[in-house]
């Protein structure tokens, strides 16, 4: 014991070396690359603040967790989703310590600074709470009016409307975006998500990408039996690609046919809804050349005049900004991929997130720009961080009131 503690920096140096090997040789470059990064992070910052930790939490018990965070990379190596055991002992708390670690990032500045690290038990309190908020699953009621007089010249924040009671003009939607099945989205917790959204009898259920983790692209029966509960509701349940798609996009492919589920990539499909035909586009995710190739998608879109709204799904709200907007107006976006910011003030009923500390980037509610509007949906699910602090996870029902019906 007393070894490992005298010589923690250099086995920490070790194990960081040792795992983002075995990843390279067993996994691929890229995802040796990424984790490489993350446990550089975690392990600088460890060994700065590991003399302070011991003061207040068992060495065995820090080694313990220290290890863990390798271990769970580790297992990721081969892609494959992990029974409920592994979740309770290794993947939770290894993914906590880590994430918890990495915020403690200004304690360990400090220590280097002035020799002091006062309350370092902070982030480990809140890693606990973000952790827990990853579970919490709160529905809410979306009101999006399309015809208010809200038409900033830039992408702006836009204020929600009040619930209402008359639905007569309004279109209900379901979003369901980055589910990311893994560590904290099991098969079973997403079927329940499914069958939840088709017990509601929406008039549309978006899917707007990010399905799966390196966990789960081992096999297209995972993602199939995760989205059963849609298959029933054929015809009103339409999807986008989401850049984690692109990772294993025929497992994905595959399993949204397997449901019914139409995938729409830069193509449009006119649906027949109590209130009238809706037009529900989907965008396509891109990683190059995203201007010219949503351009083009946009340009290509049938000229339909004779709807009574036009619905478009863009996994990353980002997108927005290199679309033409004029050449096919569309009255509503829905996009995911941002997981409301990850970490802010949302539970307290604030708008405040790390993406809008640093950026003017749309990271979660309801934007707009002239006559269009931008829903950025906080999602269900997680890549990489490990979890939520301040920003919950969302199950909204989405009412678009109506410009007009036919």
């Amino acid at each position: 014991m007393n070894f490992v503690l005298d010589n923690i920096g250099t086995i920490t140096l070790f194990l960081l070396v040792f795992t983002v090997v075995v990843s390279w040789l067993f996994r691929s470059k890229e995802f040796a690359i990424i984790r490489g990064i993350i446990l550089t992070v975690y392990s600088l910052v460890f060994v700065t603040i590991f003399d302070t930790l011991v003061s207040f939490i068992p060495p065995l018990l820090i080694l313990l967790l220290y290890s863990l965070v390798f271990i769970d990379t580790l297992l990721l190596i081969r892609p494959k989703m992990q029974p409920f055991w592994v979740r309770v002992v290794i993947n939770w708390p290894g993914q906590w310590f880590l994430g918890a670690t990495i915020i403690a990032f200004p304690w360990a500045l400090w220590l280097l600074f002035f020799n002091s690290a006062d309350f370092l038990y902070i982030p480990y309190i809140l890693g606990l709470i973000g952790i827990l908020q990853n579970f919490r699953i709160s529905e809410e009621c979306i009101v999006i009016v399309l015809n208010d007089n809200a038409q900033p010249s830039q992408l702006s924040r836009l204020e929600l409307a009040p619930p209402s009671s008359n639905n007569n003009d309004t279109l209900q939607i379901i979003q369901l975006t980055d589910p990311h099945l893994g560590p904290y989205m099991s098969v079973a917790r997403l079927q329940h998500i499914c069958k939840n959204a088709v017990d509601k009898q929406p008039d549309l259920i978006l899917l707007t990408g990010d399905f799966l983790t390196m966990e789960s692209k081992s096999s297209v029966q995972i993602l199939s039996q995760s989205l059963q509960p849609l298959k029933d509701y054929s015809g009103k349940v339409f999807a986008c690609m989401g850049n984690h798609d692109y990772e294993a996009p025929e497992i994905v492919k595959t399993a949204l046919a397997n449901n019914n589920i139409t995938l729409l990539i830069d193509e449009a499909q006119i649906v027949q809804t109590q209130l009238g035909p809706v037009e529900v586009i989907g965008f396509d995710s891109h990683a190059k050349d995203r201007k010219l190739k949503l351009s083009k998608a946009i340009k290509s879109l049938p000229n339909e005049k004779n709807v009574i709204a036009s619905i478009a799904m863009l996994h990353d709200p980002t997108h927005l900004s290199d679309l033409p907007l004029m050449n096919h107006p569309i009255d509503l976006y829905l996009s995911g991929h941002t997981h409301g910011g990850l970490m802010g003030l949302v539970s307290l009923g604030l708008k405040t997130t790390v993406i809008s500390l640093f950026s003017k980037s749309p990271d979660h509610g309801l934007w707009g720009i002239d006559n269009t509007k931008l829903y950025v949906h906080r999602g269900t699910g997680h890549y990489g961080f490990p979890f939520r602090l301040g920003v919950p996870t969302e199950h909204s029902v989405i009412k678009v009131k109506l410009k007009k019906s036919k």
